[in-house]
């Protein structure tokens, strides 16, 4: 955990880059290294989501690379509790942590999984939420047709990185896709400009 000199919370990344070098996408990780994801400065990403979720009444919703599902801590702030969830993610220490922070709620359910290997959700879903996981696939449209497909679902939250940023470091690389997004059909579209480490995020309901 770090701050950078700004005051931006930022992870912990090798010194002296000067070469350029892609930052890695790991589908094994742990908590300490998404903590920036779970500051003040961030909580606008998730805040926009859970705005969606609560003006269109979802109320089955799965999401797609949880962590440890900071939305339901969010929807509850709001009273909203009328709604069914599924959350998953490869990674298990923010699973866990999930499972434990909401043992005495049996609606909302998670599990580590992957999506290569989609499980049916206990309920009807009419919301996906994909938690900056479409860059994981070269093809990331065919990846969010196939679980929409596969859930029976039209509406969709995407949360992804945006193609130009404000807080990087130079030598770095992040991979995005927001600039190759022509298929998708938005129905809204934001930018989110969080203060955190490449904080600009799309945030797209479709």
């Amino acid at each position: 955990m770090s701050i950078n000199k700004m005051g931006i919370p930022w992870p912990d990344l090798p010194d002296g880059l000067e070469d350029e070098v892609i930052v890695p996408l790991r589908k094994q990780y742990i908590m300490d290294d998404m903590w920036y994801l779970d500051t003040e400065q961030a909580k606008p990403i998730f805040e926009k989501q859970a705005d969606i979720i609560v003006e269109n009444n979802y109320k089955g919703i799965v999401d797609v690379g949880c962590r440890h599902g900071p939305i339901n801590a969010l929807l509850e702030k709001r009273k909203y509790t009328d709604y069914d969830y599924y959350g998953f993610d490869t990674s298990p220490e923010p699973i866990e942590i999930a499972k434990f922070n909401w043992r005495d709620n049996n609606r909302i359910y998670y599990e580590e999984n992957d999506w290569a290997n989609l499980r049916p959700a206990r309920f009807n879903v009419d919301c996906i939420i994909f938690s900056g996981v479409l860059l994981y696939e070269e093809d990331h449209y065919k990846m969010f047709t196939d679980i929409m497909g596969f859930y029976n679902c039209k509406n969709a939250i995407i949360q992804e990185p945006y193609h130009t940023q404000k807080h990087f470091q130079k030598g770095l690389i992040l991979k995005t896709i927001t600039d190759d997004m022509a298929g998708y059909n938005f129905k809204e579209q934001f930018i989110i400009d969080a203060e955190i480490f490449f904080g600009r995020r799309l945030i797209a309901h479709i």
